[in-house]
């Protein structure tokens, strides 16, 4: 289905739940919204994602849940992303942590990369029917994006909407890929975003659309892709509740910026 294939770009995560993983904050109380769930209907977005390799291992291991299995690679993917232009819903933004890992299809048998999130903060009560629906793990938080002529910058806010829970910078470069940085993107572009619902595992597609590699999207199709690639910084408080300190965030593996403009809605299949 066309639809099924646009949904490969997207960026979606797994809802937690104590027994499956590592939980949200206890403290964290989100409210069914008040108002009606509109049609999700997207038409521009514009994002940066850092991949970065874990200096816990351990940690990382405890924070896989029962689902998954731990991958050769430990990787942690942070994002953030601004949903500027929506035919239905408000436009919102949302950032999320990610860490890779091996999921075992219950039908086929097959194993295969997926990305796993505790936590999705977003920046309207709307979004939050992502999280009562679909299994999103959607927080309701203060999130800034910012462009420059060679810069971007995703800031993701505490409960609290003043401190800083991450910030992530991104400095635009000219020049070819790495090696390293091949092989992992490789990787990426065909790694499985999956939520978890009433106890079954969604699968919500990949983050390139079928023949493309992420490096080759605004190559195969400029007329809805644009990427550039950077160097990355991020910046996150010593804190034993944040997600990124818990995992010890290593050396950084690659990063770019990206801007689509196509539209899409999500579709997911059980596996």
């Amino acid at each position: 289905m066309k639809s099924m294939r646009i949904a490969k770009s997207l960026l979606i995560l797994i809802f937690i739940f104590p027994h499956y993983g590592f939980a949200q904050d206890t403290e964290e109380i989100v409210q069914r919204p008040s108002r009606p769930c509109p049609p999700f209907i997207y038409l521009e977005k514009e994002q940066i994602d850092a991949y970065f390799e874990v200096t816990n291992v351990n940690e990382y291991n405890k924070l896989i849940p029962s689902f998954f299995s731990p991958p050769e690679r430990p990787m942690c993917r942070v994002s953030v992303i601004d949903y500027y232009k929506m035919e239905s819903a408000s436009p919102y933004q949302e950032s999320m942590i990610q860490i890779l890992a091996k999921y075992k299809k219950r039908k086929s048998g097959e194993e295969i990369f997926v990305w796993y999130c505790p936590e999705m903060p977003v920046t309207t009560e709307e979004a939050l029917w992502g999280r009562f629906l679909a299994g999103f793990p959607k927080v309701l938080r203060k999130i800034t994006f910012e462009g420059y002529r060679d810069k971007y910058v995703g800031t993701c806010y505490a409960r609290d909407g003043k401190t800083v829970a991450l910030k992530l910078i991104l400095d635009l470069r000219r020049g070819r890929l790495t090696p390293d940085e091949k092989r992992a993107l490789d990787l990426i572009s065909s790694v499985f975003f999956v939520t978890i619902k009433d106890g079954k595992v969604l699968i919500w597609g990949n983050t390139s659309v079928s023949k493309y590699m992420i490096y080759e999207l605004g190559k195969g199709a400029p007329h809805i892709w644009k990427i550039e690639f950077g160097n990355s910084m991020i910046e996150y408080p010593n804190d034993p509740k944040n997600y990124l300190c818990r995992l010890g965030i290593g050396k950084p593996i690659t990063s770019y910026w990206l801007k689509q403009k196509h539209r899409f809605t999500l579709q997911a299949r059980e596996e």
